[in-house]
């Protein structure tokens, strides 16, 4: 979705900002080891996946790795197998279960993984040409969400751009009951993820009580001409200080008691490259019981 009114306005009343870039780690690569080694490196994948399922990863092999495997399972089913075989024969069944990487260039090969519900092992077998191994391994928990209700989502700044009133789920995380999203947040498969800010509560004069909230930086998924990708973030982390999200009129607040339970509002910064579009609320009021 391309939102396109609005955002020359917005940005020429707020100061611009830099928006942090993520660097890959880089592997290294002596060329002269006696032993194969492999190096493993997750990432967020990019538009059109899940982050709550799917996880990139890259490999980094030395110069004796001519042949690299994978294998992704639950955690659970490895250390079942290694506990009863043990690590070595485990590297052997990534041989022989697992995928083989076909590499045609010198670049560290990459692939993303997708649908990866609960907590996941991936392990990376590198083969050297005189059968050689070398092991190595990276985790993912891949996050399952329980809808807690459904509810009206009306977009501050981005209402003001054109998007929503629209229905949309709030959700807890089975694993983490510190956590929430809402589904569908900013269309199909874009959703936003916020959590509690400790214990921190408040209570309104009619008994409702309210829990603090955060929204750590993410990306949208929508986009806006000519300056790209928007992303989400509260008001606490955009000013790197905590005292903005409790009692400067930027405050998250998830009402977890009273006749106002399940309602949210949510101050989040909306930013492209080029600046800031606005920080009207994001409110959610949910379906009547």
């Amino acid at each position: 979705m391309i939102l396109k009114k609005y955002l020359y306005a917005a940005l020429a009343v707020v100061s611009a900002i830099a928006l942090a870039a993520c660097s890959d780690d880089e592997g290294t690569d002596p060329g002269h080891d006696s032993a194969p080694a492999v190096t493993i490196y997750s990432y967020t994948p990019g538009s059109g996946y899940n982050a709550d399922e799917d996880v990139k990863i890259r490999i980094a092999p030395n110069s004796k790795v001519k042949d690299i495997y994978y294998l992704s399972e639950l955690t659970t089913a490895k250390q079942e197998y290694v506990a009863e075989n043990g690590e070595n024969a485990y590297a052997d069944y990534v041989v022989e279960n697992g995928t083989k990487i076909e590499s045609e260039d010198d670049a560290d090969p990459e692939v993303t993984l997708t649908g990866l519900l609960g907590n996941y092992t991936i392990t990376v077998v590198g083969l050297a040409g005189n059968g050689k191994k070398a092991v190595g391994s990276t985790t993912f928990q891949g996050l399952t969400w329980t809808t807690i209700t459904g509810g009206t989502m009306t977009y501050g700044t981005l209402g003001q751009m054109g998007l929503g009133p629209n229905h949309v789920e709030l959700q807890s995380c089975d694993s983490d009951d510190t956590l929430f999203r809402f589904k569908d947040m900013y269309g199909s498969g874009l959703h936003l993820k916020f959590s509690f800010y400790g214990t921190n509560q408040t209570e309104d004069e009619s008994g409702n009580i309210y829990h603090y909230c955060r929204v750590a930086q993410q990306d949208t998924g929508l986009s806006v001409n000519p300056y790209g990708a928007i992303s989400v973030i509260d008001a606490g982390y955009y000013q790197k200080d905590d005292s903005y999200v409790m009692g400067q009129g930027f405050d998250n607040l998830f009402c977890t008691e009273g006749q106002n339970k399940n309602r949210v509002s949510l101050s989040n910064f909306y930013v492209v490259s080029a600046g800031l579009l606005g920080y009207d609320p994001d409110v959610f009021v949910p379906d009547a019981n």
